[in-house]
């Protein structure tokens, strides 16, 4: 019988299979081999001008509130050693709601990113959505040992 993908709200391919012809369509789970995750990035740059990266940190989230919980934690971190108005806008974008922006951008498979100036360096946190592969663990073919007579010499 053949199998069926089913597809979800913006033609994704999901990782339901039916198989039909089945009364109610019977279905079996399959493990989908992409996931959507979210690229986040965090450089600060040594002045205002940004053209000298002291420092880069990398993650990848698994969904878009965890991408932007680990922006609020840091920017939240440093509020209390901010200039006022940057103080004044970091916890703005913390506890009014622009994180809640960001957050929506991601489920619309859009970028977001929040910066902020603290000491004479720019500091900028972006978060970019993508498609994570994965690799099922399944038996892989053994290499055969080249015989002598086809090796290389």
């Amino acid at each position: 019988m053949p199998l069926l993908a089913v597809l979800h709200a913006g033609g994704e391919q999901g990782s339901t299979l039916a198989r039909a012809g089945t009364p109610g369509g019977t279905r079996h789970a399959r493990p989908s081999l992409r996931h959507r995750a979210f690229w986040c990035e965090q450089i600060t740059y040594n002045s205002l001008h940004g053209d000298d990266i002291s420092q880069i940190s990398r993650h990848s989230a698994t969904n878009p509130a965890e991408a932007i919980r680990h922006i609020r934690v840091t920017v939240r971190s440093l509020a209390s050693v901010l200039p006022r108005i940057e103080r004044q806008r970091a916890l703005s974008w913390i506890d009014d709601g622009g994180c809640l922006g960001a957050i929506a951008a991601l489920h619309r498979n859009e970028p977001c990113g929040f910066s902020l100036s603290h000491q004479e360096q720019w500091i900028e946190w972006t978060v970019h959505p993508y498609l994570r592969f994965d690799v099922p663990e399944e038996p892989r073919l053994r290499l055969v040992p080249l015989s002598p007579s086809l090796a290389c010499r």
